[in-house]
Protein backbone atom coordinates (compact mmCIF):
# COMPACT_ATOMS: atom_id res chain seq x y z
CA UNK A 1 0.00 0.00 0.00
CA UNK A 2 1.37 3.37 -0.78
CA UNK A 3 2.47 5.59 2.29
CA UNK A 4 0.18 7.84 4.76
CA UNK A 5 -1.60 10.84 3.29
CA UNK A 6 -2.32 12.26 6.98
CA UNK A 7 0.72 13.79 8.77
CA UNK A 8 -1.19 13.71 11.73
CA UNK A 9 -2.21 10.21 10.90
CA UNK A 10 1.27 8.99 10.58
CA UNK A 11 2.64 10.16 14.00
CA UNK A 12 -0.43 8.50 15.50
CA UNK A 13 1.19 5.11 14.42
CA UNK A 14 4.83 5.93 15.39
CA UNK A 15 3.28 6.59 18.77
CA UNK A 16 1.43 3.41 18.82
CA UNK A 17 4.44 1.19 18.77
CA UNK A 18 5.54 2.25 21.59
CA UNK A 19 2.44 1.31 23.98
CA UNK A 20 2.31 -1.88 25.96
CA UNK A 21 1.36 -5.10 23.55
CA UNK A 22 -2.16 -6.07 25.15
CA UNK A 23 -2.99 -2.08 25.12
CA UNK A 24 -1.62 -2.10 21.58
CA UNK A 25 -4.14 -5.12 20.47
CA UNK A 26 -6.93 -3.00 22.14
CA UNK A 27 -5.83 0.25 20.28
CA UNK A 28 -5.46 -2.07 17.01
CA UNK A 29 -9.35 -3.38 18.14
CA UNK A 30 -10.32 0.34 18.42
CA UNK A 31 -8.83 1.21 14.87
CA UNK A 32 -10.53 -1.22 12.67
CA UNK A 33 -14.18 -0.78 14.80
CA UNK A 34 -13.79 3.26 13.80
CA UNK A 35 -12.39 2.27 9.99
CA UNK A 36 -15.70 0.74 9.46
CA UNK A 37 -17.23 4.07 10.39
CA UNK A 38 -15.66 6.28 8.65
CA UNK A 39 -17.63 7.71 5.61
CA UNK A 40 -15.46 8.54 2.53
CA UNK A 41 -17.77 11.64 2.09
CA UNK A 42 -17.74 13.43 5.33
CA UNK A 43 -14.55 15.49 7.52
CA UNK A 44 -13.65 14.09 11.22
CA UNK A 45 -12.38 15.87 13.80
CA UNK A 46 -8.47 14.34 14.71
CA UNK A 47 -9.13 14.84 18.70
CA UNK A 48 -12.12 12.52 17.90
CA UNK A 49 -9.62 10.08 15.81
CA UNK A 50 -7.54 10.16 19.06
CA UNK A 51 -9.76 9.36 21.27
CA UNK A 52 -11.38 6.94 19.59
CA UNK A 53 -8.52 4.49 19.41
CA UNK A 54 -6.53 5.73 22.81
CA UNK A 55 -9.40 6.90 25.09
CA UNK A 56 -7.25 9.79 25.38
CA UNK A 57 -8.74 13.42 24.86
CA UNK A 58 -5.74 15.28 23.28
CA UNK A 59 -5.37 19.04 24.53
CA UNK A 60 -4.26 20.28 21.43
CA UNK A 61 -5.60 19.51 17.39
CA UNK A 62 -9.01 19.41 18.17
CA UNK A 63 -9.76 21.94 15.24
CA UNK A 64 -8.01 19.97 12.83
CA UNK A 65 -10.34 18.11 10.60
CA UNK A 66 -9.30 14.68 8.60
CA UNK A 67 -10.91 13.97 5.15
CA UNK A 68 -13.10 10.54 5.53
CA UNK A 69 -11.55 9.58 1.95
CA UNK A 70 -7.80 9.64 3.58
CA UNK A 71 -8.30 9.13 6.75
CA UNK A 72 -10.09 5.51 5.82
CA UNK A 73 -6.78 4.72 3.72
CA UNK A 74 -4.12 5.66 6.67
CA UNK A 75 -6.47 3.59 9.30
CA UNK A 76 -6.18 0.76 7.17
CA UNK A 77 -2.49 1.75 7.17
CA UNK A 78 -2.00 2.37 10.67
CA UNK A 79 -3.22 -0.99 11.69
CA UNK A 80 -1.00 -2.78 8.92
CA UNK A 81 2.22 -1.50 10.90
CA UNK A 82 1.41 -1.10 14.19
CA UNK A 83 0.63 -5.11 13.96
CA UNK A 84 4.10 -5.53 12.19
CA UNK A 85 5.89 -4.98 16.26
CA UNK A 86 3.34 -7.63 17.95
CA UNK A 87 4.63 -10.74 16.10
CA UNK A 88 1.26 -11.75 15.95
CA UNK A 89 1.45 -15.68 15.24
CA UNK A 90 -1.75 -16.73 12.73
CA UNK A 91 -2.24 -20.11 14.60
CA UNK A 92 -2.07 -17.79 18.01
CA UNK A 93 -4.81 -16.41 17.03
CA UNK A 94 -8.44 -17.62 18.06
CA UNK A 95 -9.79 -16.96 15.20
CA UNK A 96 -9.26 -18.12 11.18
CA UNK A 97 -6.43 -15.69 9.63
CA UNK A 98 -6.91 -16.18 5.62
CA UNK A 99 -3.34 -15.00 3.44
CA UNK A 100 -4.37 -13.05 0.28
CA UNK A 101 -4.22 -16.41 -1.94
CA UNK A 102 -6.96 -17.52 0.45
CA UNK A 103 -9.20 -13.96 0.17
CA UNK A 104 -8.47 -14.73 -3.89
CA UNK A 105 -10.02 -18.36 -3.85
CA UNK A 106 -12.59 -17.83 -1.08
CA UNK A 107 -14.28 -14.98 -3.94
CA UNK A 108 -12.89 -16.39 -6.77
CA UNK A 109 -10.94 -12.53 -7.59
CA UNK A 110 -7.26 -11.14 -8.42
CA UNK A 111 -4.86 -9.51 -5.53
CA UNK A 112 -5.41 -6.72 -7.41
CA UNK A 113 -9.08 -6.83 -7.02
CA UNK A 114 -7.80 -7.94 -2.83
CA UNK A 115 -5.91 -4.40 -3.06
CA UNK A 116 -8.89 -2.36 -3.94
CA UNK A 117 -10.51 -3.30 -1.39
CA UNK A 118 -8.45 -2.85 1.18
CA UNK A 119 -8.02 0.75 -0.21
CA UNK A 120 -12.11 0.83 0.52
CA UNK A 121 -11.79 -0.34 4.40
CA UNK A 122 -10.90 -3.91 4.15
CA UNK A 123 -8.62 -4.00 7.20
CA UNK A 124 -5.28 -6.53 6.94
CA UNK A 125 -2.48 -7.24 9.55
CA UNK A 126 0.91 -8.38 9.95
CA UNK A 127 1.35 -11.75 10.91
CA UNK A 128 3.72 -15.03 11.42
CA UNK A 129 2.29 -18.06 9.50
CA UNK A 130 2.69 -21.70 9.89
CA UNK A 131 5.60 -21.76 7.13
CA UNK A 132 7.80 -19.06 9.41
CA UNK A 133 7.09 -16.58 6.90
CA UNK A 134 5.37 -12.56 7.84
CA UNK A 135 3.12 -11.24 5.21
CA UNK A 136 -0.53 -9.88 5.42
CA UNK A 137 -2.98 -11.52 7.28
CA UNK A 138 -7.19 -11.02 7.22
CA UNK A 139 -9.52 -12.05 10.37
CA UNK A 140 -12.16 -13.87 9.49
CA UNK A 141 -14.34 -11.51 10.91
CA UNK A 142 -12.50 -8.22 9.34
CA UNK A 143 -13.86 -9.88 6.12
CA UNK A 144 -17.14 -10.44 7.47
CA UNK A 145 -17.46 -6.68 8.76
CA UNK A 146 -16.08 -5.69 5.46
CA UNK A 147 -18.35 -7.78 3.10
CA UNK A 148 -21.70 -6.65 5.48
CA UNK A 149 -20.93 -2.93 4.59
CA UNK A 150 -19.68 -3.27 1.21
CA UNK A 151 -21.98 -6.20 -0.14
CA UNK A 152 -22.97 -4.55 -3.55
CA UNK A 153 -19.39 -3.57 -4.14
CA UNK A 154 -18.27 -7.02 -3.63
CA UNK A 155 -20.61 -8.44 -5.69
CA UNK A 156 -19.81 -6.35 -8.82
CA UNK A 157 -16.29 -7.38 -8.65
CA UNK A 158 -16.09 -10.71 -7.57
CA UNK A 159 -17.53 -13.78 -8.53
CA UNK A 160 -18.40 -15.19 -4.58
CA UNK A 161 -20.49 -18.35 -6.74
CA UNK A 162 -19.00 -20.48 -9.28
CA UNK A 163 -19.40 -20.52 -12.93
CA UNK A 164 -22.32 -23.79 -13.63
CA UNK A 165 -21.81 -25.94 -16.34
CA UNK A 166 -25.00 -24.33 -18.23
CA UNK A 167 -23.16 -20.84 -18.14
CA UNK A 168 -19.40 -22.67 -18.56
CA UNK A 169 -21.31 -23.82 -21.92
CA UNK A 170 -22.79 -20.53 -22.64
CA UNK A 171 -19.86 -18.58 -21.97
CA UNK A 172 -18.04 -21.15 -24.94
CA UNK A 173 -20.18 -21.16 -27.62
CA UNK A 174 -20.24 -17.22 -27.35
CA UNK A 175 -16.79 -16.30 -27.26
CA UNK A 176 -16.63 -19.25 -30.05
CA UNK A 177 -18.38 -17.14 -31.91
CA UNK A 178 -16.39 -13.73 -31.19
CA UNK A 179 -13.22 -15.29 -32.05
CA UNK A 180 -14.50 -17.35 -35.13
CA UNK A 181 -17.24 -14.47 -36.72
CA UNK A 182 -15.92 -11.52 -35.08
CA UNK A 183 -12.07 -12.30 -35.38
CA UNK A 184 -12.06 -10.78 -32.30
CA UNK A 185 -8.71 -10.84 -29.60
CA UNK A 186 -8.51 -12.47 -26.52
CA UNK A 187 -8.80 -8.94 -24.82
CA UNK A 188 -11.93 -8.41 -26.96
CA UNK A 189 -13.59 -11.52 -26.11
CA UNK A 190 -13.04 -11.31 -22.62
CA UNK A 191 -14.45 -7.72 -22.46
CA UNK A 192 -17.74 -8.21 -24.43
CA UNK A 193 -18.20 -11.36 -22.04
CA UNK A 194 -17.56 -9.27 -19.06
CA UNK A 195 -19.88 -6.50 -19.60
CA UNK A 196 -22.73 -9.23 -20.65
CA UNK A 197 -22.51 -11.58 -18.03
CA UNK A 198 -21.94 -9.54 -15.20
CA UNK A 199 -18.48 -11.97 -14.16
CA UNK A 200 -14.81 -10.31 -14.39
CA UNK A 201 -12.90 -10.94 -17.23
CA UNK A 202 -10.49 -12.63 -15.06
CA UNK A 203 -13.59 -15.60 -14.58
CA UNK A 204 -14.30 -15.64 -18.03
CA UNK A 205 -10.56 -15.60 -18.77
CA UNK A 206 -9.84 -18.63 -16.48
CA UNK A 207 -13.08 -20.32 -17.44
CA UNK A 208 -12.25 -20.17 -21.73
CA UNK A 209 -8.30 -21.30 -20.48
CA UNK A 210 -9.83 -24.53 -18.59
CA UNK A 211 -11.87 -25.63 -21.27
CA UNK A 212 -9.35 -25.13 -24.03
CA UNK A 213 -7.07 -27.08 -21.95
CA UNK A 214 -9.36 -29.84 -21.41
CA UNK A 215 -10.41 -30.12 -25.25
CA UNK A 216 -7.19 -28.80 -27.36
CA UNK A 217 -8.92 -30.26 -29.96
CA UNK A 218 -12.04 -27.61 -29.60
CA UNK A 219 -9.74 -24.44 -28.28
CA UNK A 220 -11.54 -21.29 -28.55
CA UNK A 221 -8.86 -19.00 -28.04
CA UNK A 222 -6.25 -20.55 -31.16
CA UNK A 223 -9.04 -18.93 -33.37
CA UNK A 224 -8.98 -15.32 -31.52
CA UNK A 225 -7.27 -12.91 -33.40
CA UNK A 226 -3.30 -11.97 -32.04
CA UNK A 227 -3.38 -9.13 -29.70
CA UNK A 228 -3.56 -5.64 -30.12
CA UNK A 229 0.28 -4.00 -29.85
CA UNK A 230 0.78 -1.24 -27.45
CA UNK A 231 2.07 0.92 -30.28
CA UNK A 232 -1.22 0.27 -32.38
CA UNK A 233 -3.08 1.03 -29.22
CA UNK A 234 -1.32 4.40 -29.22
CA UNK A 235 -1.66 5.01 -32.61
CA UNK A 236 -5.45 4.33 -32.14
CA UNK A 237 -5.77 7.07 -29.20
CA UNK A 238 -3.81 9.55 -30.98
CA UNK A 239 -5.99 9.37 -34.07
CA UNK A 240 -9.05 9.51 -32.09
CA UNK A 241 -7.91 12.60 -30.64
CA UNK A 242 -7.25 14.08 -33.77
CA UNK A 243 -11.12 13.88 -34.60
CA UNK A 244 -11.53 10.79 -36.35
CA UNK A 245 -14.63 8.44 -35.91
CA UNK A 246 -14.97 5.20 -34.70
CA UNK A 247 -16.28 4.29 -38.34
CA UNK A 248 -12.57 5.83 -39.91
CA UNK A 249 -10.59 4.07 -37.21
CA UNK A 250 -12.22 0.58 -37.28
CA UNK A 251 -11.60 0.86 -41.50
CA UNK A 252 -8.34 2.20 -40.95
CA UNK A 253 -6.79 -0.50 -38.06
CA UNK A 254 -8.99 -3.33 -39.31
CA UNK A 255 -11.15 -4.04 -36.18
CA UNK A 256 -14.56 -3.90 -35.08
CA UNK A 257 -15.67 -0.25 -33.84
CA UNK A 258 -16.85 -1.90 -30.66
CA UNK A 259 -12.85 -3.09 -30.20
CA UNK A 260 -11.47 0.58 -31.02
CA UNK A 261 -14.26 2.07 -28.31
CA UNK A 262 -12.69 -0.24 -25.79
CA UNK A 263 -9.00 0.33 -26.34
CA UNK A 264 -10.09 4.51 -26.49
CA UNK A 265 -11.60 4.42 -23.12
CA UNK A 266 -9.13 1.89 -21.82
CA UNK A 267 -6.62 4.25 -22.74
CA UNK A 268 -8.40 7.72 -21.26
CA UNK A 269 -8.86 5.71 -18.10
CA UNK A 270 -5.13 4.68 -17.87
CA UNK A 271 -4.52 8.00 -18.62
CA UNK A 272 -6.19 10.04 -16.01
CA UNK A 273 -5.20 6.99 -13.06
CA UNK A 274 -1.41 8.34 -13.63
CA UNK A 275 -2.38 12.01 -12.98
CA UNK A 276 -0.73 13.24 -10.17
CA UNK A 277 -3.47 15.43 -8.37
CA UNK A 278 -2.53 17.30 -5.12
CA UNK A 279 -5.16 19.37 -3.05
CA UNK A 280 -5.67 21.17 0.04
CA UNK A 281 -8.28 20.12 1.94
CA UNK A 282 -11.30 21.83 3.81
CA UNK A 283 -14.08 21.17 5.66
CA UNK A 284 -16.35 23.20 3.32
CA UNK A 285 -15.77 20.58 0.57
CA UNK A 286 -17.72 18.06 2.29
CA UNK A 287 -20.74 19.99 2.87
CA UNK A 288 -23.97 19.20 -0.05
CA UNK A 289 -23.81 22.70 -0.74
CA UNK A 290 -20.05 22.94 -1.31
CA UNK A 291 -20.49 24.15 -4.97
CA UNK A 292 -22.63 26.42 -4.27
CA UNK A 293 -20.95 28.21 -1.93
CA UNK A 294 -17.74 28.62 -3.66
CA UNK A 295 -19.49 30.08 -6.51
CA UNK A 296 -20.96 32.38 -4.37
CA UNK A 297 -17.71 33.55 -3.00
CA UNK A 298 -16.24 33.64 -6.62
CA UNK A 299 -19.74 35.44 -7.71
CA UNK A 300 -18.79 38.50 -5.07
CA UNK A 301 -18.18 41.76 -6.35
CA UNK A 302 -14.46 43.45 -4.84
CA UNK A 303 -13.33 46.73 -4.41
CA UNK A 304 -10.24 46.67 -5.90
CA UNK A 305 -6.81 48.17 -3.77
CA UNK A 306 -5.57 51.44 -4.98
CA UNK A 307 -2.49 50.11 -6.98
CA UNK A 308 1.34 51.07 -6.14
CA UNK A 309 2.51 53.23 -9.10
CA UNK A 310 5.40 50.41 -9.12
CA UNK A 311 1.85 47.82 -9.91
CA UNK A 312 1.42 50.20 -12.99
CA UNK A 313 4.85 49.98 -14.53
CA UNK A 314 5.57 47.45 -17.08
CA UNK A 315 9.44 47.08 -17.19
CA UNK A 316 10.84 47.90 -20.24
CA UNK A 317 13.42 44.98 -20.81
CA UNK A 318 10.48 42.37 -21.06
CA UNK A 319 9.55 40.71 -24.40
CA UNK A 320 5.88 41.87 -25.51
CA UNK A 321 4.36 38.62 -24.69
CA UNK A 322 5.19 39.21 -20.87
CA UNK A 323 4.84 42.93 -21.26
CA UNK A 324 1.06 41.96 -21.92
CA UNK A 325 0.89 39.10 -19.14
CA UNK A 326 2.05 41.84 -16.76
CA UNK A 327 -0.76 43.83 -17.36
CA UNK A 328 -3.12 41.03 -15.88
CA UNK A 329 -4.53 43.25 -12.37
CA UNK A 330 -3.28 41.51 -8.83
CA UNK A 331 -6.17 39.07 -7.06
CA UNK A 332 -7.63 40.78 -3.95
CA UNK A 333 -7.83 38.75 -0.49
CA UNK A 334 -11.33 37.64 -1.32
CA UNK A 335 -10.99 36.97 -5.14
CA UNK A 336 -8.14 35.23 -4.57
CA UNK A 337 -9.59 33.02 -1.53
CA UNK A 338 -12.79 32.35 -3.96
CA UNK A 339 -10.41 31.14 -6.53
CA UNK A 340 -7.91 28.66 -4.31
CA UNK A 341 -11.22 27.03 -3.07
CA UNK A 342 -12.42 26.62 -6.00
CA UNK A 343 -8.92 24.62 -7.75
CA UNK A 344 -8.72 22.40 -4.64
CA UNK A 345 -12.64 21.59 -4.64
CA UNK A 346 -12.42 20.70 -8.30
CA UNK A 347 -9.44 18.35 -7.06
CA UNK A 348 -11.35 17.03 -4.71
CA UNK A 349 -14.05 15.77 -6.89
CA UNK A 350 -11.48 14.96 -9.37
CA UNK A 351 -9.68 12.40 -6.91
CA UNK A 352 -12.95 10.74 -5.52
CA UNK A 353 -14.29 10.03 -8.85
CA UNK A 354 -11.59 8.67 -9.78
CA UNK A 355 -11.19 6.79 -7.04
CA UNK A 356 -14.98 5.40 -7.65
CA UNK A 357 -13.77 4.80 -11.33
CA UNK A 358 -13.48 0.63 -12.10
CA UNK A 359 -11.55 0.66 -15.12
CA UNK A 360 -13.59 -2.34 -16.57
CA UNK A 361 -16.98 -1.08 -16.44
CA UNK A 362 -15.92 3.01 -16.90
CA UNK A 363 -18.44 4.53 -19.40
CA UNK A 364 -17.38 7.58 -21.71
CA UNK A 365 -19.44 9.85 -19.80
CA UNK A 366 -17.71 9.23 -16.43
CA UNK A 367 -14.58 9.99 -18.13
CA UNK A 368 -15.92 13.12 -19.95
CA UNK A 369 -16.81 14.56 -16.18
CA UNK A 370 -13.56 13.70 -14.95
CA UNK A 371 -11.48 15.08 -18.32
CA UNK A 372 -13.80 18.78 -18.01
CA UNK A 373 -12.87 18.64 -14.36
CA UNK A 374 -9.35 18.52 -15.51
CA UNK A 375 -9.78 21.21 -17.47
CA UNK A 376 -11.63 23.34 -15.40
CA UNK A 377 -8.62 22.75 -12.84
CA UNK A 378 -5.78 23.80 -15.33
CA UNK A 379 -7.91 27.28 -16.22
CA UNK A 380 -8.30 28.31 -12.69
CA UNK A 381 -4.72 27.22 -12.14
CA UNK A 382 -3.64 29.70 -15.11
CA UNK A 383 -5.89 32.67 -13.91
CA UNK A 384 -3.72 32.20 -10.49
CA UNK A 385 -0.12 32.11 -12.31
CA UNK A 386 -1.20 35.05 -14.87
CA UNK A 387 -2.41 37.19 -11.77
CA UNK A 388 1.46 36.49 -10.09
CA UNK A 389 3.66 36.46 -13.43
CA UNK A 390 4.89 40.05 -12.26
CA UNK A 391 5.76 38.80 -9.04
CA UNK A 392 8.00 35.77 -10.78
CA UNK A 393 9.70 38.78 -12.95
CA UNK A 394 10.66 40.88 -9.54
CA UNK A 395 12.00 37.94 -7.87
CA UNK A 396 13.76 37.19 -11.13
CA UNK A 397 15.35 40.48 -12.00
CA UNK A 398 17.06 39.96 -8.29
CA UNK A 399 19.12 36.33 -9.27
CA UNK A 400 20.09 37.75 -12.94
CA UNK A 401 23.88 36.46 -13.05
CA UNK A 402 26.73 37.01 -15.56
CA UNK A 403 25.33 34.15 -17.71
CA UNK A 404 22.02 33.19 -16.45
CA UNK A 405 19.40 35.15 -18.69
CA UNK A 406 16.52 36.93 -17.20
CA UNK A 407 14.03 35.03 -19.85
CA UNK A 408 16.03 31.91 -18.24
CA UNK A 409 14.82 33.00 -14.89
CA UNK A 410 11.31 33.39 -15.71
CA UNK A 411 10.97 30.39 -17.45
CA UNK A 412 12.28 28.30 -14.56
CA UNK A 413 9.91 30.82 -12.38
CA UNK A 414 7.19 29.89 -13.68
CA UNK A 415 7.27 26.26 -12.90
CA UNK A 416 8.09 26.88 -9.35
CA UNK A 417 4.99 29.51 -9.30
CA UNK A 418 2.75 26.66 -10.90
CA UNK A 419 4.04 24.04 -8.30
CA UNK A 420 3.21 26.96 -5.39
CA UNK A 421 0.23 26.82 -6.54
CA UNK A 422 -0.69 23.25 -5.77
CA UNK A 423 0.94 23.19 -2.48
CA UNK A 424 -0.63 26.20 -1.32
CA UNK A 425 -3.13 26.13 1.82
CA UNK A 426 -5.81 29.46 1.56
CA UNK A 427 -6.89 28.18 5.07
CA UNK A 428 -3.77 29.22 6.89
CA UNK A 429 -4.82 32.66 6.01
CA UNK A 430 -1.66 34.14 4.31
CA UNK A 431 -1.51 35.48 0.84
CA UNK A 432 -0.29 33.77 -1.98
CA UNK A 433 2.31 36.22 -2.66
CA UNK A 434 4.13 35.51 0.41
CA UNK A 435 3.75 31.82 0.37
CA UNK A 436 4.80 32.57 -3.45
CA UNK A 437 8.00 34.66 -3.16
CA UNK A 438 9.32 32.10 -0.14
CA UNK A 439 9.32 29.20 -2.82
CA UNK A 440 10.75 31.40 -5.45
CA UNK A 441 13.64 32.06 -3.09
CA UNK A 442 13.61 28.94 -2.34
CA UNK A 443 13.59 27.48 -6.13
CA UNK A 444 16.15 29.94 -7.63
CA UNK A 445 18.60 29.41 -4.80
CA UNK A 446 18.80 25.31 -5.89
CA UNK A 447 18.66 26.56 -9.64
CA UNK A 448 20.72 29.30 -10.57
CA UNK A 449 23.59 27.13 -9.50
CA UNK A 450 22.78 24.80 -11.83
CA UNK A 451 22.61 27.77 -14.32
CA UNK A 452 25.62 28.92 -13.62
CA UNK A 453 27.35 25.00 -14.13
CA UNK A 454 26.04 24.43 -17.03
CA UNK A 455 27.00 28.34 -18.38
CA UNK A 456 30.35 27.96 -17.11
CA UNK A 457 31.73 25.31 -18.88
CA UNK A 458 35.10 27.14 -20.17
CA UNK A 459 36.64 28.84 -17.09
CA UNK A 460 39.97 27.73 -15.95
CA UNK A 461 41.14 27.27 -12.90
CA UNK A 462 43.40 30.86 -13.07
CA UNK A 463 40.10 32.10 -13.62
CA UNK A 464 38.37 31.42 -10.83
CA UNK A 465 41.35 31.78 -8.28
CA UNK A 466 41.19 35.28 -10.11
CA UNK A 467 37.36 35.81 -9.27
CA UNK A 468 38.01 34.81 -6.15
CA UNK A 469 40.65 37.12 -4.98
CA UNK A 470 38.83 39.96 -5.99
CA UNK A 471 37.17 41.53 -2.98
CA UNK A 472 38.11 45.07 -3.30
CA UNK A 473 35.07 47.26 -2.55
CA UNK A 474 32.83 47.70 -5.54
CA UNK A 475 29.79 49.54 -6.91
CA UNK A 476 29.14 49.33 -10.49
CA UNK A 477 26.52 46.54 -11.38
CA UNK A 478 29.36 44.02 -12.84
CA UNK A 479 31.27 44.41 -9.70
CA UNK A 480 28.43 43.65 -7.80
CA UNK A 481 27.36 40.56 -9.76
CA UNK A 482 30.90 38.88 -9.24
CA UNK A 483 30.96 39.58 -5.50
CA UNK A 484 27.83 37.95 -5.82
CA UNK A 485 29.51 35.27 -7.24
CA UNK A 486 32.08 34.40 -5.02
CA UNK A 487 30.08 34.85 -2.13
CA UNK A 488 27.76 31.74 -4.25
CA UNK A 489 30.14 29.39 -4.87
CA UNK A 490 32.11 30.24 -1.50
CA UNK A 491 29.12 28.74 0.11
CA UNK A 492 29.38 25.46 -1.49
CA UNK A 493 32.43 24.77 0.92
CA UNK A 494 32.86 23.58 4.07
CA UNK A 495 33.49 25.28 6.88
CA UNK A 496 37.11 24.65 7.18
CA UNK A 497 37.88 24.81 3.33
CA UNK A 498 36.32 28.26 3.23
CA UNK A 499 38.61 29.23 5.92
CA UNK A 500 41.40 28.37 4.61
CA UNK A 501 40.80 29.67 1.01
CA UNK A 502 39.58 33.21 2.37
CA UNK A 503 43.25 32.67 4.50
CA UNK A 504 45.69 31.98 1.89
CA UNK A 505 43.83 34.21 -1.22
CA UNK A 506 43.39 36.79 1.24
CA UNK A 507 39.88 37.17 0.25
CA UNK A 508 36.57 37.81 2.87
CA UNK A 509 37.97 40.20 4.67
CA UNK A 510 41.25 38.67 5.28
CA UNK A 511 43.80 41.29 5.65
CA UNK A 512 46.10 39.97 3.05
CA UNK A 513 46.84 36.49 1.47
CA UNK A 514 48.81 34.31 3.88
CA UNK A 515 51.53 31.24 3.49
CA UNK A 516 50.51 27.77 3.63
CA UNK A 517 52.37 27.90 7.13
CA UNK A 518 50.79 30.74 8.04
CA UNK A 519 47.24 29.50 7.61
CA UNK A 520 48.52 26.08 9.24
CA UNK A 521 49.56 27.75 12.44
CA UNK A 522 46.06 30.06 12.78
CA UNK A 523 44.00 26.79 12.62
CA UNK A 524 46.24 24.36 14.11
CA UNK A 525 47.42 22.92 11.11
CA UNK A 526 50.25 21.28 9.35
CA UNK A 527 51.60 22.83 6.13
CA UNK A 528 50.75 19.58 3.95
CA UNK A 529 47.57 19.48 5.45
CA UNK A 530 46.56 23.16 4.44
CA UNK A 531 47.68 21.96 1.07
CA UNK A 532 45.71 18.83 1.02
CA UNK A 533 42.45 20.96 1.93
CA UNK A 534 43.09 23.81 -0.41
CA UNK A 535 42.85 21.18 -3.20
CA UNK A 536 39.75 19.89 -2.45
CA UNK A 537 38.31 23.12 -2.11
CA UNK A 538 39.72 23.94 -5.62
CA UNK A 539 38.35 20.82 -7.26
CA UNK A 540 35.34 21.89 -5.45
CA UNK A 541 34.89 25.26 -6.98
CA UNK A 542 36.02 23.98 -10.32
CA UNK A 543 33.10 21.69 -10.22
CA UNK A 544 30.19 24.51 -9.30
CA UNK A 545 31.84 26.71 -12.01
CA UNK A 546 31.10 23.78 -14.27
CA UNK A 547 35.15 23.37 -14.82
CA UNK A 548 36.53 20.00 -16.61
CA UNK A 549 40.43 18.47 -15.38
CA UNK A 550 41.78 19.49 -12.13
CA UNK A 551 42.86 17.32 -9.37
CA UNK A 552 39.59 16.28 -7.93
CA UNK A 553 41.19 14.04 -5.30
CA UNK A 554 39.69 13.74 -1.57
CA UNK A 555 40.49 12.94 1.75
CA UNK A 556 38.80 11.83 4.44
CA UNK A 557 39.13 12.81 8.32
Amino acid sequence: MPGYRLDSIAQLARELEFTPQELRLRQLASAEDLLYLIDPAKAYPLDFVIFKITEYRPRTGGEQLLTGLALQHDLGLLVEQVSEGLNLRSSAVNEPVLDIDDVCARFNVTSKTIQRWRRRGLCARRFIFPDGKRRVGFLLSSVERFLAVHGEQVAQTSNASRVGEEECGRIIERARRLARDCYYSVDDITWRLARSTGRSRLTILHTIRKHDQEHPDRAVFAKAAPPITEAERLAIFRASRQGQSLRELAARFGHARCVIYRIILEERSRRLSRRTIRFQDDPLFHQDDAQAVIEALEAQEELPDAPAPQELRVPRDLPPYLQELYRTPLLGRARERALFLKLNYHKYQFVCARRRMDPELVRHRELAAMERRLATIQEIKNQIVRANLRLVVSVAKRHVRPGVTLAELISEGNLILMRAVDGFDVGRGNRFSTYATLALMKGFARSVPQMLNAARNTIGDGEVLEALADVRPAYDEARMLERDQVRHLLDRLEERERRVLCAHFGLDGEQSPASYEEVGHRLGLSKERVRQIERRALAKLRAAAGVDGGNGEHDHD
